[in-house]
């Protein structure tokens, strides 16, 4: 019998609760990006949350993941956050909470939370669950590389881990130490493998690795790849396994609704990666514990080998490719291997039968708003993008405004411009999608109005808000650009919303745009980036003005009114911005 089989065998002999319970619940997910469900057009980005459910029996637990990038504990709660989970969440089922990385960000007002604060905030989650009937799971935000790490005796020492540890305890609820977890594994399993977690872990990756990040990303401190969150989701499986077998501190309510918990954890098989060579130098996938069903990608990085082929345990030829993923694991332990020039030829290994199918994971949650096309179309950039600001989006016509979108005064770009209500309090609001995470990316806003003071703004992009100047531009025809600096994107749907400060509302909006691709109305497609391998678009002599209107009704098309940054920022200098 499987050393885990026997080990929740005897867990619920020891919580008097039968193994074959057929008790069916919901895992609801709050916390950030390290946690939240991704699209396909991101992958290999992948939150542990988008995967836990692979670790659960499909047929008794569904997921429903809410945890969303760049939230702290603070602004998921006074987002509403918490509060839709509850809704939706019925007595029984269970609350997986991590949060620490965006709350010990002191640069970012926007999410920061105090120390002395942070236990508040978690115990809110502890409050709402215990009031609905819902089992609280807190878990410690994983260990990062760099900076930001919150381990206890961390880089710029924010206690998290600790902080949440104290909250468990005195509520007599399970604490799943995934920080320690995964600094011991990072540290100590992988200690002697260079690279290994920032390569295959963590999101750092080489130029045509994936299609989609063509160009490669240096994302190796804080964003995961799929297989860095399966190992976290393994990791939580293990501490939730351990919490039954050795945490005295746990109630009675709190032991019996783990056990009911740890009892739907599937049983997990050995994969082992190996190669064919006696000196193999480079880095390869190493072994992994998950269970049937589960996704799994065989890497090697060859260091000066020439690799040929994976094969699994049956001489069986996979691909010739040195990253092999998107397939399922099987049932069964198994062995892989990485086929090398010049190593030994390949030897079946015995194995064991199939044993029970795996299935995905049973999602009644994406983690955030999807995408929708009900959107007009003629919104949509349909023609290329330079490369100074790749994402130019139409801001003619929000989701919600006040004021009206009107085509009066020439020179605006699109379908027209957005005409804030002068007040102080006229807003418009904008659904947008951004297919990659950036830390710094950089905003314009094209505008334009008459006058003899500033209309500034408030402008809000997902949940960092920015104190915007709009000189005036000397005429409503004269269009102008303003910038806004290191603002934080994270792959998924956001809102952009421009709210007026002054009793003379905002000036005339015609567009946005970004300096990094992939951003975009919610409902259009990315834009064609010119010079960009991965749409084959070729240089354009650019047009070096914006003043240039499309006929009426046709769709939107930026294609070279930006002139060259360094003549921009010349004109338009960079507006000074901070962080609410």
């Amino acid at each position: 019998m499987r050393r885990t089989i026997k080990f929740l065998l005897l867990a619920a002999m020891f919580a008097g609760v039968a193994v074959s319970d057929s008790t069916s619940f919901t895992i609801h997910v709050a916390g950030d990006s390290t946690v939240q469900t991704y699209k396909d057009n991101v992958y290999p980005q992948t939150g542990w949350g988008q995967v836990i459910g692979y670790f659960f029996d499909g047929a008794r637990v569904k997921v429903n993941n809410a945890a969303l990038g760049g939230r702290s504990s603070r602004t998921f709660i006074e987002e509403g956050r918490l509060d839709e989970i509850m809704k939706v969440a019925q007595k029984g089922d269970y609350l997986f909470v991590q949060f620490g990385h965006n709350d010990r960000d002191y640069s970012k007002a926007a999410r920061y939370v105090e120390p002395s604060e942070f236990p508040g905030y978690i115990q809110k989650f502890v409050d709402a669950g215990v009031k609905k009937g819902v089992n609280v799971i807190l878990v410690s935000p994983m260990n990062l590389n760099g900076s930001r790490n919150v381990f206890s005796t961390g880089n710029n020492n924010y206690d998290a881990r600790g902080m949440m540890q104290t909250v468990a305890k005195n509520n007599k609820i399970p604490f799943v130490d995934l920080n320690m977890k995964s600094y011991n594994t990072y540290n100590t399993t992988y200690k002697n493998i260079p690279d290994y977690v920032t390569r295959y872990l963590y999101k750092k990756l080489e130029k045509g690795e994936y299609p989609n990040f063509p160009d490669g990303v240096n994302d190796g401190t804080t964003h995961f790849q799929e297989m860095g969150s399966m190992g976290h989701a393994q990791m939580i499986c293990e501490e939730l396994e351990e919490n039954l077998k050795s945490n005295t501190n746990l109630s009675a309510e709190a032991k019996a609704a783990l056990t009911t918990l740890v009892s739907a954890i599937k049983p997990r098989y050995t994969i082992k990666v190996q190669t064919n060579l006696s000196n193999y130098n480079g880095l390869i996938t190493q072994t992994q514990y998950f269970p049937a069903g589960s996704p799994m990608t065989l890497r090697v990085t060859p260091n000066g080998q020439t690799f040929e082929k994976w094969v699994d345990d049956d001489c069986n030829e996979l691909s010739t490719k040195q990253i092999y993923y998107g397939f399922k694991t099987k049932a069964r332990n198994i062995t892989y291997t990485a086929m090398f020039k010049g190593g030994s030829a390949c030897q079946k290994i015995e194995h064991g039968e199939e044993g029970e199918s795996g299935d995905g994971p049973n999602s009644s949650s994406s983690g955030g708003p999807q995408s929708s096309s009900s959107i007009d179309q003629k919104l949509c950039f349909d023609g290329v993008a330079d490369t100074v600001w790749r994402s130019p989006i139409d801001m003619s016509r929000p989701e919600l405004g006040d004021g009206t979108t009107d085509s009066n005064h020439e020179g605006f770009t699109g379908q027209g411009f957005f005409n804030l209500e002068n007040s102080a309090y006229s807003t418009a609001t904008y659904n947008v999608t951004s297919d990659q995470s950036a830390s710094n990316a950089r905003m314009m806003v094209r505008y334009a109005f008459d006058g003899s003071s500033n209309r500034d703004m408030k402008i809000t992009v997902d949940n960092g808000t920015y104190d915007v100047a709009f000189p005036p531009t000397g005429s409503w025809t004269k269009w102008d650009t303003v910038y806004v600096e290191d603002v934080w994107l994270d792959a998924l749907d956001f809102k952009v919303k421009l709210a007026s400060t002054t009793s003379d509302g905002g000036p005339n909006i015609d567009m946005i745009a970004f300096d990094i691709k992939g951003v975009y109305r919610t409902g259009c497609k990315p834009a064609k980036v010119m010079n960009d391998p991965d749409t084959s678009i070729i240089r354009i002599a650019p047009v070096r003005s914006f003043n240039v209107r499309p006929a009426a009704g046709k769709p939107f098309n930026a294609l070279g009114r930006e002139v060259p940054a360094s003549e921009l920022r010349r004109n338009f200098p960079a507006v000074k911005t901070f962080r609410n």
